[in-house]
């Protein structure tokens, strides 16, 4: 990625989350306590050091799909699929792998919860909480776009719509705003809303581990792992096995994933 490309990346995560803290103020889902507000400075030095790790991974993944093109005809190429469903399929098979998948593996193994638990320690979720992500988490996910473009020879621009939605989604979902109820239950039939999202953040485990969408929900309701949006008006923040010093603190973030704690606990898998 040029600098002009990096410059436009980041003026498009500036403007989603700007305006997303402006709906916040607005409507906002929970008023934070003095306590709660702490956790912006972490969750931004985190921002940082995300995008520096991530953008590098995920553009990298659009390159390589661009290279495999010019390389030889893809998959559905090679089938007479037209460029347009092709978008529209890789688009679709990359937010199942990158969105679903991945995330759903990480509440799934213990190694891989060490360091997604970072994002779920955040104490209160807004619009800060969206690339509060250990470097880990970028490398893990990266792999689940990589090795659909190069098995099924996606296209490029499937990969880049992926990833545009996935950041101005990424901070309207966990942005602190109240949508309206009707609204939110009919747009979670088919989207990741910021209600539905809530519910994933819970310290309960049976939310914790379901909505696990990126920007579909489809994926949620097949798999049966969707919890109704209703329940984010109610829902509590946080783990319960992580100091709240410690996730209000860079160093210790970072660090988290490499840590032996025996009170450290994976969410149980509901059923």
């Amino acid at each position: 990625m040029n600098a002009r490309e990096f410059l436009t990346n980041l003026t498009i995560i500036s403007v989603t989350m700007g305006l997303s803290a402006f709906v916040e103020l607005a409507l906002p889902l929970f008023t934070p306590t003095p306590a709660q507000r702490a956790h912006r400075t972490v969750n931004l030095g985190l921002t940082g050091v995300t995008l520096a790790v991530n953008w590098a991974l995920n553009w990298t993944a659009a390159v390589v799909a661009l290279a495999l093109s010019l390389q030889a005809p893809g998959l559905m190429t090679r089938l007479g699929v037209p460029l347009a469903a092709q978008i529209v399929v890789g688009f679709v098979v990359i937010d199942f792998s990158f969105g679903y998948l991945a995330h759903r593996a990480m509440h799934m193994s213990p190694t891989l919860w060490r360091a997604h638990r970072i994002h779920h320690s955040d104490p209160f979720v807004d619009v800060t909480t969206t690339f509060r992500n250990h470097p880990i988490e970028g490398v893990w996910r990266f792999l689940f776009i990589v090795i659909p473009v190069w098995i099924l020879g996606l296209p490029a621009e499937a990969v880049v719509l992926q990833r545009l939605l996935t950041v101005i989604n990424g901070g309207l979902e966990h942005a602190n705003i109240r949508l309206w109820p009707p609204l939110d239950r009919a747009l979670s039939l088919v989207w990741v809303t910021p209600n539905m999202h809530k519910v994933h953040h819970s310290r309960d485990s049976v939310e914790t581990n379901s909505n696990y969408g990126n920007i579909l929900s489809i994926y949620d309701r097949i798999l049966r792992t969707f919890t109704p949006t209703e329940r984010a008006f109610s829902v509590v923040y946080g783990l319960d096995d992580v100091d709240p010093l410690h996730a209000n603190s860079l160093t210790e973030l970072l660090a988290m994933p490499f840590q032996v704690v025996e009170s450290e606990t994976i969410p149980e898998i509901s059923a």
